[in-house]
């Protein structure tokens, strides 16, 4: 293992990387890795056991779009959010406030129905197993956001949906959604624990995306290593190999090795999933 007191750089940007000691990971805070490379209109669904690290992914990938002034909606079905903004302040460098009064950003509590609780958000769900009061507050959004530039709107996370619904009017709802947004010239982002759904479901869900990411976590010499592959990218080979990546609190970082070649590759899975 390369010792922490040696320098590294980053092959993609050159600048030096961090030591993270508990993960045993360089990373880099410099450069956008990975989220920079995705076309802006795409339909894209991310997969992973709890604590793989979709969420903070999303959080991640909201800052990069919100910093290039691409207009964010996320739809928070698996936690409030008012729990959501601190995590996401810190990756957005605590602009999350701002970019909300500038309509940059949006978040809409599609939790709090469940619990039973009054949201005190302007955006809300009444009943978040309604299909078609969803698709009326999306559309409604995603008119509105679009005269900002191109939509990314971020569902974090499927999963509640095929609790309450059958699951083909949910692959169904989300097929339409993904069509709409797209149309707009705008990305949907879908975020599914792995292992809810049954596999015959999985796979037509995966039809409907143009790429399809998964994560998972791994113990190994009693650390946890985090990874990711591409399992779908459409129009181009499957990038198949699982890629160690780095989820911090304010930072994600890949590592494919020292090859430039390798981020080509992997570049250019990426940037060939424009529908």
């Amino acid at each position: 293992m390369q010792s922490p007191a040696q320098a590294k750089l980053c092959p993609l940007c050159g600048q030096p990387s961090k030591f993270d000691d508990l993960t045993e990971f360089y990373y880099c805070n410099h450069c956008d890795q990975f989220v920079q490379w995705l076309p802006d209109s795409y339909a894209l669904m991310m997969s992973g056991p709890p604590g793989a690290g979709k969420t903070p992914s999303l959080h991640y990938w909201c800052d990069f779009y919100l910093r290039n002034n691409r207009p964010v909606v996320l739809l928070a079905f698996d936690d409030s959010p008012s729990n959501l903004r601190g995590p996401l302040g810190m990756y957005t460098n605590g602009k999350l406030a701002e970019y909300e009064m500038s309509g940059l950003a949006t978040l809409v509590d599609c939790y709090g129905s469940m619990a039973g609780v009054t949201s005190q958000e302007k955006y809300a769900l009444k009943n978040r197993a309604d299909l078609n009061e969803l698709s009326l507050l999306i559309t409604d959004l995603l008119n509105e956001r679009a005269k900002l530039g191109s939509p990314k709107v971020f569902m974090d996370s499927a999963t509640p949906l095929f609790t309450y619904k059958d699951p083909q009017l949910v692959v169904q709802f989300l097929t339409t959604m993904a069509v709409k947004i797209k149309a707009k010239g705008g990305a949907f982002i879908i975020a599914v624990t792995s292992g809810t759904i049954n596999e015959e479901v999985s796979k037509r869900l995966e039809t409907l995306v143009d790429l399809s990411v998964e994560l998972r976590i791994l113990e190994v010499d009693g650390h946890k290593k985090r990874q990711m592959r591409i399992a779908k990218a459409r129009g181009q080979r499957v990038y198949e190999d699982w890629v160690p990546i780095y989820i911090g609190n304010k930072a994600i970082s890949i590592d494919v090795g020292d090859d430039p070649a390798k981020y080509e590759r992997l570049k250019k899975a990426l940037r060939g999933t424009t529908a």
